[in-house]
């Protein structure tokens, strides 16, 4: 109900009429449309005179309100869905014996608003309800005219009657309207906050973020202190939403924002999601780094814990960029730039940890955002080369296959390894257009070097999940062989356990695969999250041990250990295993004692361009 802030007056102080004021509605609305009708104590006092003949022909009454309703088909169907008739008539029987008392109080206003609303609430419009209130007032009137000679006070008692059922009407619209104008509050302030939140989540969206960061900003400036934003972008989710769907993608980006969320319960921080896989958080309790370098730990480690979805387990990582008010950033525009460069620093790190922002990054994102437009260009300029690293067997020395590995001649900065600039098509999308070149590139050398003699061994090509994932990846794998004439068996593709994530999906595209012909190896076995059940269910040929176990396998026993279990485990299941990264004399005789068969590494060559590999290995076999 709604209050004016002004005093009005009382209404007329007659104790014999029985009016009841409380302190509540002295200066109500209520009182004025009172007044306005001219509905006095005198009117109360004859109103209670007719009391008796109310009680005494209620069912009447009553029904004359309900009667014009139930003839409205929609109308008796919206009642008798939600409630009982003879239930709201026993309601309304009681208001109305009431209401003649001749006594109007609080309680008597709530009683008839409450009606009122249950009536909106079933879904009566104001209409039909006003309709059913003029056929009561001519029921009431005309008993009362019925009564004529009965009734000593006749007329006013008829004027009575009429100006408290004008009351009764405004009490009912009133509630009315104060309902629809909670329901019109309701929705603007859910259209308010659909507007400031993630309809996925429910955190901030992007933006409430920048009013926010907007607002903390124009504060802390004020009071001189320090606070902190960070981005976090999830690496590998891209995977996990393009392996097992949209609806699974959903479910983990829910369950990274409650973990989010638990790691800053204590902190004084607002977390928001940008979209994606991209969350922002503004930490305001940062007198010194310590407290935000504690929040990034445990979110990096939060994070990391492997996330449950359609009976598997999935492992990601987080990278956190972190930049603070004002040193690294007087302004949003600048605090996000900053923060977003640190982050990316993480990602070109190895991923999974966190990084404050600093000078030194300007220059590498110049660096980046140069190389990102040149290699736009670098398949139409033909700058990409392709290496091949030998595969070596071990007890003879003969070659048993190739890597093919891809190189960047760029104009000016020499030639690049792909740890410098595959990242950067990952992130662009380049990575198709690059490794669709690599790939046709690669069976068409193989192909040229069986026909010129050489020995009929295949080339292995690393897919990226890019390629993996697309819904025709037989239809290109097939199309690139067709078109360079090289036989499936002798093309190899290096997947990594990451693109293995559904094994729904995966083992129908590796089952095709092998049905085609083309075998399949399993890159960097040991580093990711690896399931036995991969190499179990899956058709895979070979596997292949990191290089990261093997750097200091002749001095760490663990290394040792995890080395020769792979060995062992891959004989057992009928797969070929060779080992990466072979530099030494030792490695070597480690590798050759634990019965691993094949290797590739510098201790026989580092990758060569393809004249050198004829000039290296065929040239010797008489190969022209």
């Amino acid at each position: 109900m709604e209050h004016f802030n002004h005093t009005t007056d009382a209404i007329h102080n007659n104790k014999s009429a029985g009016i009841e004021r409380q302190s509540a509605w002295e200066n109500s609305e209520l009182q004025l449309q009172m007044r306005m009708i001219n509905l006095t104590d005198e009117d109360m006092r004859l109103i209670s005179l007719f009391r008796p003949v109310v009680a005494s022909r209620i069912e009447q009454i009553t029904a004359s309100f309900y009667e014009s309703i139930l003839q409205v088909g929609k109308l008796n169907e919206i009642i008798t869905k939600h409630t009982t008739v003879d239930r709201l008539r026993q309601t309304l029987s009681n208001h109305l014996v009431e209401m003649f008392s001749g006594q109007i109080d609080d309680a008597f206003i709530q009683k008839r608003m409450k009606i009122a609303l249950v009536h909106q609430k079933i879904g009566l419009p104001p209409k039909w309800y006003m309709g059913s209130f003029q056929n009561l007032q001519n029921t009431l009137l005309r008993i009362a005219n019925e009564m004529r000679n009965e009734l000593p006070e006749h007329e006013e008692i008829i004027q009575a009657i009429t100006k408290l059922l004008s009351f009764e009407q405004q009490l009912v619209l009133e509630a009315y309207d104060e309902k629809n104008r909670m329901v019109e509050l309701e929705a603007k302030a859910i259209i308010e906050h659909q507007a400031m939140h993630d309809e996925l989540t429910g955190l901030p969206n992007r933006r409430m973020f920048h009013k926010v960061l907007q607002e903390t900003i124009a504060r802390r400036g004020h009071e001189k202190a320090r606070f902190a934003v960070m981005m976090l972008d999830i690496d590998r989710f891209k995977m996990i939403n393009d392996s097992l769907g949209h609806t699974y993608g959903d479910q983990f980006l829910q369950e990274m924002s409650r973990r989010i969320l638990e790691c800053t319960d204590g902190y004084q921080v607002m977390v928001a999601r940008m979209g994606g896989d991209e969350f922002t958080l503004i930490c305001e309790e940062c007198p010194d780094s310590g407290s935000i370098t504690q929040l990034a730990e445990s979110l990096v480690k939060a994070i990391e814990v492997p996330y449950h979805l359609q009976h598997n387990d999935y492992y990601v990582s987080a990278s956190i960029g972190i930049a603070l008010y004002p040193e690294h950033g007087e302004n949003e525009e600048q605090l996000l730039k900053n923060a977003d460069k640190a982050m990316y620093e993480v990602k070109k790190n190895g991923k999974n940890g966190f990084c404050y922002f600093s000078n030194e990054l300007d220059e590498n994102l110049l660096v980046k955002i140069e190389l990102e437009r040149d290699l736009r260009k670098a398949v139409q300029r033909h700058e990409l080369e392709l290496y091949y690293q030998p595969q070596i067997r071990t007890g003879n020395n003969d070659m048993v296959g190739v890597e093919a590995l891809v190189r960047w001649n760029h104009p000016t900065k020499g030639t690049l390894s792909p740890g410098i600039f595959i990242p950067i098509a990952e992130e662009t999308g380049l990575i198709h257009e690059i490794g669709t070149w690599t790939l046709r590139e690669a069976c068409s050398q193989m192909r040229k070097w069986h026909l010129a003699g050489g020995p009929l061994i295949p080339v292995s090509v690393n897919l990226s999940s890019h390629q993996f994932h697309q819904p025709n990846l037989i239809e290109y794998i097939r199309g690139i062989l067709e078109e360079t004439g090289l036989e499936p068996e002798y093309l190899e593709l290096e997947i990594t356990e990451s693109m293995m994530m559904d094994a729904t999906v995966s083992t129908e595209i590796l089952q095709q695969l092998n049905e085609f012909g083309v075998k399949i190896s399993l890159d960097d076995f040991g580093t990711g999250y690896s399931s036995l059940s991969y190499l179990k269910q899956f058709p895979i040929h070979r596997l292949k041990i990191d290089r990261s176990f093997i750097t200091d396998i002749t001095d760490n026993t663990s290394d040792q250990a995890i080395v020769a279990t792979i060995i062992s485990m891959a004989k057992h299941l009928n797969m070929d295993v060779i080992a990466e990264g072979i530099e030494t004399k030792d490695q070597l005789e480690f590798l050759t004692q634990n019965a691993c068969q094949e290797i590739q590494g510098y201790y026989f060559s580092k990758p060569l361009p393809a004249l050198q590999v004829e000039e290296s290995f065929f040239i010797p076999q008489r190969i022209k």
